[in-house]
């Protein structure tokens, strides 16, 4: 008898069903399934979970096994399936993640990319000067002033270092608030009136405001999904009216909060 037949004559002479197994393991009820009809085994944690529920011993539910091969063998042959299988999962996790972080840099890279489109003024010459000059006065003010400062790529490591663990809502809540906030920013913040607060311009406090605020967005947001996105889920929603409140919430108590004259 293999391990998945002696797990379901246990089971049925227990009076259990597969469900009710399953919740005291703490698995699905598809992973028991498959236990039964071996097509996978139990990692050695949850072979003893199945002997305390059955009242009985690991030797026991493996004692049943081929001929020559001892409980304890069999338990260490349990152990480095299941090691492999979490090394699997390790690499799986690692290039994923490596893929989420090539994606958030990708973003900004379009970002700057249409920046330099929409931002650049007439007077740069050469191509070279057009993809990498930062000179502020040739580029559309706000545009120009992240590039100048460096801002604009301490704002991508601060949403590309948290991808490569894995924290992709957080990254992807960042990278589109960089991104509205700069083009909120460009169209909103003009003051001429309040040049002493931003030299005619007050976007960079626009999109402080609002990056600062989706950097705050995105933590939420990551510990109300966990591992799963669901767009029907209510926190989803409010979640997502909360962030588009307060980017307007934002925009407005800047523009209101600004002088309106030099005196």
């Amino acid at each position: 008898m293999a391990l998945g037949e002696k797990i379901k004559a246990c089971r049925q002479d227990a009076g259990m069903s597969q469900e009710k197994v399953a919740e005291l393991v703490g698995v699905s009820r598809q992973a028991v399934t498959k236990w039964e009809a071996n097509q996978s085994a139990p990692n050695t944690e949850n072979l003893f979970k199945l002997a305390e529920i059955f009242g009985t011993t690991v030797d026991l539910l493996l004692a049943s096994q081929e001929a020559g091969t001892s409980p304890a063998e069999q338990i260490y042959y349990l152990y480095k399936m299941e090691e492999e299988k979490k090394a699997e999962n390790r690499r799986i996790r690692l290039r994923s993640n490596l893929l989420l972080t090539l994606a958030v840099i990708g973003g900004y890279i379009v970002i700057y990319l249409v920046g330099r489109i929409f931002g650049t003024t007439e007077s740069q010459t050469s191509v070279t000067g057009w993809l990498f000059g930062n000179d502020p006065q040739q580029l559309s003010y706000l545009y120009g002033w992240l590039l100048h400062q460096h801002i604009f790529w301490v704002a991508m490591v601060i949403s590309a270092i948290p991808a490569l663990f894995g924290k992709k809502y957080f990254s992807f809540t960042t990278l589109f608030g960089f991104a509205i906030a700069l083009l909120i920013g460009e169209l909103c913040g003009h003051n001429p009136a309040g040049i002493a607060y931003g030299h005619g311009h007050y976007g960079w406090a626009i999109w402080g405001c609002v990056f600062a605020f989706s950097v705050v967005m995105g933590i939420i947001l990551e510990k109300i999904t966990k591992e799963k996105f669901d767009l029907r889920s209510q926190k989803i929603w409010i979640w997502f009216a909360i962030f588009v409140v307060g980017v307007l919430a934002i925009v407005l108590a800047i523009r209101t909060s600004m002088p309106t004259s030099f005196s």
